[in-house]
């Protein structure tokens, strides 16, 4: 795995399979935080369920699957889970009535995957993910958009930095 940090608030890391992809998302359950919103984009078959098959296998909740159909899965773990696909979704306020912003008050963390389109997401304790490659290699960068995730995205970026190889892609 390859790592560039381009800011305090922004860094990428590069995998070149799928297992490297779900191990990234391992790295990022284990530091999870209550109320955290992870908003991943990219078109499909980038890893955006792969990815979230790892968060939820470092929070105990093995088998974690793409919730296309329907909608939402919560997983009752480790630490509360959420797992959100809006790609049948094309109305904004059909996704304000999922409640997924209650989901996080509550302490949840959520993954929810086609966020480009949700208009406006909370930010408080938020990272966006933008997923792009291809074949099996990808580029996922992380962008810190509320301070409330900052622990959680530093404690990221550390393992990621130190386990892989730091130099340009």
């Amino acid at each position: 795995m390859k790592f560039r940090r381009y800011s305090d608030n922004s860094f990428s890391a590069a995998t070149s399979s799928p297992e490297e992809t779900f191990s990234l998302g391992e790295t990022l359950g284990e530091n999870i935080c209550p109320g955290l919103l992870l908003l991943l984009k990219g078109t499909l078959g980038m890893g955006k369920t792969k990815f979230t098959q790892g968060i939820g296998a470092a929070l105990g909740a093995f088998g974690v699957k793409s919730p296309t159909f329907v909608i939402m899965r919560e997983y009752d773990v480790g630490a509360p889970f959420l797992h959100v696909d809006l790609y049948r979704i094309d109305d904004e306020a059909e996704i304000e009535s999922l409640g997924i912003e209650e989901y996080l008050e509550e302490g949840f963390a959520a993954a929810v995957e086609w966020a480009e389109k949700w208009k406006n997401p909370p930010n408080e304790c938020r990272i966006d993910v933008e997923f792009a490659g291809n074949g099996e290699n990808r580029l996922l960068t992380f962008t810190l958009r509320g301070e409330e995730a900052r622990g959680t995205f530093e404690a990221l970026a550390e393992n990621i930095e130190k386990g892989s190889q730091t130099e340009e892609f």
